[in-house]
């Protein structure tokens, strides 16, 4: 049965499919392995594009020639697959394949704020460079015999018939010699310059699928001899960016290539560029950032090495320093380390907002006081969390026993050496983050409570409700007129504290499979819009349906006490609690750039604050862009943890840009 299923996927073009459905006397390693392998032999490739780098364009797994493709990899599941096109090409194979998926256990809505057992992360670049796949193998070849060994040496073989379907490609599309030369060398053996060694870099993003791009100053500058490689870092960066590709890291540690890894990045939303700051960071580059900010792109995103350098070493203590230099944020923002962890990105999510409507509605008119109200919604939010760990525990219990990810195993440090999946606890370093999405709204609907409710009592409970369902404009008013977060209020910043705390403090005390422990990101990018669907109105004036908060800043031009108390609000929340990274928006215009943006940061910083990213398209810009869409094609905002071009945004989303304070 199994042969013949085999043979009729292959028939059908149904290459990955068919490895999946024998073998199963092998470890599940082995057929995803194998799986990979025969995809890379035999899936149409992408078109040559004339450029000097190649692959080129969409990912193999996603270009219009394999758009008939049923079930192909993907670097974060392992694979997509759509049964019901399976079903129709090959009847009996959607049951045996719904059958292998069903193993592992989903991350259950409704608190799957952008991410679902999501899994990004960074290929050792670096390494696959230094030794070559020829290295690799010579490590994977010194193993005792088994399937672990078996399943890494198919997946190189596959790789390497990937190559060399690359290289005949180029010479059949008369491409410069200089590329096909340099991919017969490079990625097999070390690169002989820096140009073979983007050849190299570019080729292996492909292979992992294009998620994340890695820190290419620190990777290419062994091989970099003075060259001015802007133009080919550029064309890379249109390959991440016509692939939704991510993140690319730079610093602690600067160098030249480092400005020209920003210089790159002129009016192009990805990759996301995360600059690690330093307290000596050099003027050049701060420099650059100006430029390359004023172009509406958004990059690069700052980081302050200081603070997540003290956090890692205070609650991860197993990263050695050696390793944290390689300090990175995969897809959105996510903390990990370069080509060395496993990091659940987004693994799950934790909607507070949709908490909140639930326990107001239900709890409002048993609490005597606001302490009793706020510990209540407190405690709730505590139990939910819990929940959802317990959740995500039995997926990836189930994940890490079903779903390996073969091509991370083989590229991620110390699978090789443990003989153990990437999924299942070989990569050296393992935690999950978690999103937490709408506590901004929370934090400014319970400085309302607090005052109308019980310090003024203007509203009794019963009524206090009754008004916020209807809408009644006159509560809106009284509402509207309470402090909010982003204007360092002392009684707002008090409750931040508290509620942050709480939070996301809860999240530590839960130990994640295959080893580590559970961190909160506040990264919400496209989703807060569709977070706030089926979440009721709330008392900071947000009407039902309508989009949460978008980053730990302040909602909606609410900051109307200037940048440096929209800072100070942000500093009260308790960052250093959030190790996967919480997003600060702040939008600054182009004139002021050179002028605010290094003191603002630096003075962020200095409050323990963790991240801030800038969009500097002023207001009559994205009015503008709103009435002449095709006159503003390269626009680039802030959408949470990334970049994106304004007008690929809902109405909704380009609205709540438009009404963020510009400074």
């Amino acid at each position: 049965m199994n042969q013949k299923l085999y043979e009729d996927l292959r028939a059908a073009g149904e290459y990955y499919a068919a490895e999946l459905v024998i073998n199963h006397d092998r470890i599940p390693l082995y057929r995803y392995a194998s799986a990979a392998a025969s995809y890379f032999e035999h899936a149409a490739l992408t078109p040559y594009d004339g450029g000097m780098l190649y692959p080129c364009g969409l990912c193999i797994n996603k270009n219009a020639e394999n758009a008939s493709v049923a079930v192909k990899p993907e670097f974060s599941y392992t694979y997509q697959a759509n049964l019901g096109a399976l079903g129709q090409k090959v009847p009996a194979a959607a049951e045996v394949l719904a059958e292998e998926f069903s193993h592992v256990v989903p991350v259950k809505p409704p608190h799957t704020v952008g991410g679902a057992g999501y899994t990004h992360s960074f290929i050792n670049y670096r390494r696959i460079l230094s030794e070559g796949l020829s290295g690799y193998r010579a490590r994977v070849e010194a193993l005792a015999a088994c399937d672990f060994r078996d399943a890494m040496l198919r997946l190189l073989d596959g790789i390497a018939c990937y190559r060399a379907r690359c290289a005949a490609h180029l010479e059949e599309a008369g491409a410069p010699q200089a590329l096909t030369d340099a991919l017969h060398h490079v990625p097999e053996h070390p690169p002989r310059s820096v140009y073979e060694a983007l050849v190299a870099w570019n080729f292996v993003y492909y292979v992992d699928g294009c998620d994340d791009i890695g820190g290419i100053d620190r990777g290419l500058y062994p091989y970099w001899h003075g060259e001015d490689i802007r133009d080919l870092l550029r064309e890379l960066y249109r390959h991440i960016d016509t692939n939704d590709g991510w993140s690319l890291p730079l610093g602690p540690n600067y160098n030249e290539l480092t400005v020209q890894c920003i210089d790159a990045a002129h009016n192009i939303r990805r990759p996301n560029i995360q600059l690690l700051v330093t307290e000596d960071m050099p003027e050049a580059i701060w420099e650059a950032a100006y430029a390359s900010i004023g172009t509406s792109c958004g990059q690069p995103a700052f980081y302050n090495w200081d603070a997540y350098k003290r956090e890692i070493n205070r609650r991860l203590p197993q990263v050695t320093e050696e390793d944290l230099q390689f300090l990175a944020f995969g897809g959105c923002t996510e903390t990990m380390i370069e080509g060395l962890s496993n990091v659940g990105s987004d693994d799950a999510g934790i909607n507070t907002a949709l908490i909140f409507d639930a326990y107001l509605r239900t709890h409002l008119s048993d609490c005597d006081t606001f302490d009793a109200f706020i510990e209540g919604y407190a405690r709730e939010a505590e139990r939910v969390i819990a929940g959802v760990c317990d959740n995500l525990e039995e997926h990836r219990k189930t994940r890490a026993q079903f779903r390996p990810q073969p091509i991370r195993t083989l590229f991620i440090d110390d699978c090789i050496d443990r003989m153990t999946d990437f999924n299942a606890g070989g990569a050296r370093y393992n935690w999950s983050v978690i999103n937490v999405a709408g506590l901004i709204n929370v934090i400014d609907s319970m400085q309302v409570v607090k005052t109308l409710v019980f310090d003024e009592a203007r509203y009794t409970p019963d009524a206090f409700l009754e008004k916020l369902d209807a809408q009644e404009p006159q509560f809106l008013a009284d509402c509207a007129r309470q402090p909010k977060h982003g204007n360092d209020n002392a009684s707002v910043n008090a409750i931040a504290n508290l509620l942050s705390e709480r939070i996301f403090s809860e999240f530590e005390r839960h130990t994640c499979t295959p080893g580590g422990r559970y961190f909160p990101v506040s990264n919400q990018f496209t989703t807060y819009e569709y977070a706030g669907h089926g979440v009721r109105a709330t008392p900071d004036g947000r009407a039902a349906n309508a989009p949460l908060c978008d980053s730990c800043g302040a909602i909606h031009g609410r900051d109307v006490c200037g940048p440096t108390a929209l800072l100070s609000s942000v500093a009260a929340l308790r960052l250093d609690l959030v190790l996967g990274t919480p997003i600060t928006n702040i939008r600054i215009s182009k004139r002021n750039l050179p002028h605010v943006l290094k003191p603002l940061t630096e003075g962020f910083f200095c409050m323990n604050g963790m991240q801030l990213q800038v969009t500097c398209a002023s207001r009559e810009e994205l009015l503008d862009a709103l009435e002449h869409p095709e006159q503003h094609e390269n626009l680039v905002v802030r959408i949470g943890g990334f970049s994106e071009y304004f007008n690929r945004l809902s109405p909704v989303l380009k609205q709540s840009v438009i009404d963020r304070a510009e400074y």
